[in-house]
């Protein structure tokens, strides 16, 4: 029996435009995606570092995050449980952003691929340390953990004192 491991809360800014200005980010890793299991599919597994799935999980995590987010309110806050494997996955693909950025040759497809698609899809175009940046970006929101651990520590406070005489 395998553990389990469990969600990871995430205090996200209530104004979306952190997640919102990456879309192309989430586009770029469907691509990669795509890439890695047709490259699977031809029996090169490794041809973009990872298989297709951490590639893919991470784009519909970024996809999920954006289509979860509620109206723009600079005042507020969002909580959020995102699943460790989501987290995980964004970890992974970042590290493979990163070392095609820094020119590794077994990420040379990745860096290639990266590079032609932010050039030529979007606009204005991008670069691989773009999206790196981007990525990183969006992860630092996520897992600002000390900022998250304060509001459910206040949250959980304010519910047991709500039903306890001892507050």
């Amino acid at each position: 029996m395998t553990k389990r491991r469990a969600d990871y809360p995430c205090v996200l800014p209530g104004d979306p435009a952190w997640i919102d200005d990456a879309r192309y980010v989430q586009e770029t890793l469907d691509c990669l995606a795509a890439a890695a299991a047709v490259a699977h599919d031809y029996g090169e597994p490794e041809k973009y570092v990872l298989a297709h799935l951490p590639f893919q999980v991470a784009a519909g995590t970024l996809g999920r995050i954006r289509f979860d987010m509620p109206p723009a309110r600079r005042d507020a806050v969002f909580l959020m449980a995102l699943p460790a494997f989501e987290l995980e996955a964004l970890w992974e693909v970042l590290g493979v952003l990163r070392r095609a950025r820094d020119a590794d040759d077994a990420a040379a497809e990745v860096y290639d691929l990266v590079r032609d698609y932010a050039m030529r899809c979007f606009t204005p175009p991008c670069d691989v340390d773009d999206v790196v940046a981007d990525l990183e970006r969006i992860l630092a929101v996520l897992v600002s953990q000390a900022r998250a651990d304060n509001v459910c520590r206040r949250v959980r406070t304010a519910l047991w004192c709500s039903t306890s005489q001892k507050c």
